[in-house]
């Protein structure tokens, strides 16, 4: 926390502090605790993100969601004293009782169906998911992992095919219909809160960049997770689940623009988890790049994203969509 400390620390003086984690943000948490009272600490230099983190939450509160509770607030240096969800995340509930996968996926996707009945018109706090947004996120890819793996900058005329093809498709993707897209929506921002009742019992944690985006935006976020792979079948079962709370003639373009926020997603990563390798040290995620590469190549069966697949197979051939030697 260097030289920054909450205006309410002393009223915590007896509590014990620990680290809990980090992200690929500047955020930073840290677990306070006396007897049987537990407390998360969120450090948040970026007080525009913070202050997201506050609208967005009251807005899913609003829709009967689980947030933390805010318990204390320092906005002006940058602090949430917050409700502790605990430890059970859906990545230690799945490690711990693997049968509980498909009654925690449905949960999950059950919650997103609930949040988009209730957030049918932009919200004057949301960002927008377009063209250029989208775009943004793509190059991650270029700027961070191409020069890894090719040992070289992309060329112009490479990257302005880059640009083509992903702005046609996002174009395309813009035209479905739209809700809230959290963004972090996957096993390790999703808690199990089973004493609570549906949709309560799935903990919300990481929101604050959420964006005004076509629907399937989370849904991919879930079902498309960096973090670990999950069958067909129970892919095929919660598509299936969503989609059946649309029109019908929704279902196509819905499953479409999905395909499309997820392949952008999973080439922002492979630039991501490159960037923090070569600029941190932080390699931990290096390991997932042949499964983001496989779920890449699963979105673009799509006839739609066959022009951004052929970017890929004349720019970076197989043999180069490797783990890069950092």
């Amino acid at each position: 926390m260097n030289q920054r400390i909450p205006h309410f620390w002393g009223q915590y003086d007896h509590f014990h502090k620990q680290f809990l984690t980090a992200d690929f943000s500047p955020r930073k948490y840290f677990r306070w605790q006396k007897g049987d009272m537990s407390l998360v600490l969120m450090d948040c230099p970026d007080l525009n993100s913070l202050k997201a983190f506050i609208d967005v939450g009251h807005h899913l509160t609003s829709q009967g969601l689980s947030t933390p509770e805010i318990i204390e607030a320092d906005t002006d240096s940058g602090y949430l004293l917050l409700e502790d969800f605990g430890d059970a995340t859906f990545t230690k509930v799945l490690q711990d009782s693997l049968g509980r996968e498909h009654h925690i996926y449905k949960s999950a996707v059950d919650v997103l169906v609930h949040l988009h009945e209730r957030t049918e018109a932009p919200l004057p706090f949301l960002k927008i998911y377009n063209t250029d947004f989208g775009l943004n996120k793509a190059r991650q890819f270029l700027t961070y992992y191409y020069p890894k793996v090719m040992d070289e900058e992309a060329s112009n005329a490479a990257e302005d095919d880059f640009i083509n093809v992903w702005t046609k498709a996002l174009e395309l993707a813009l035209q479905t219909k739209k809700s809230i897209f959290l963004r972090d929506y996957h096993v390790d921002n999703l808690m199990d809160l089973p004493e609570r009742s549906a949709p309560k019992n799935i903990g919300l944690l990481d929101f604050q960049d959420a964006v005004w985006a076509p629907v399937a935006g989370d849904l991919v976020s879930l079902l498309g997770d960096a973090r670990r792979e999950i069958s067909k079948d129970l892919t095929e079962l919660m598509w299936k689940r969503f989609l059946d709370a649309h029109p019908k003639g929704d279902h196509q373009e819905i499953y479409i623009a999905g395909n499309i926020l997820s392949a952008v997603r999973q080439v922002r990563i492979l630039g991501l988890f490159t960037r923090a390798a070569s600029e941190r040290g932080d390699k931990r995620f290096l390991n997932r790049i042949p499964h983001l590469w496989n779920l890449f190549e699963k979105c673009c069966t799509i006839e739609e994203l066959r022009p951004v697949k052929q970017w890929f197979d004349i720019n970076v051939p197989q043999l180069k969509r490797v783990i890069p030697n950092i």
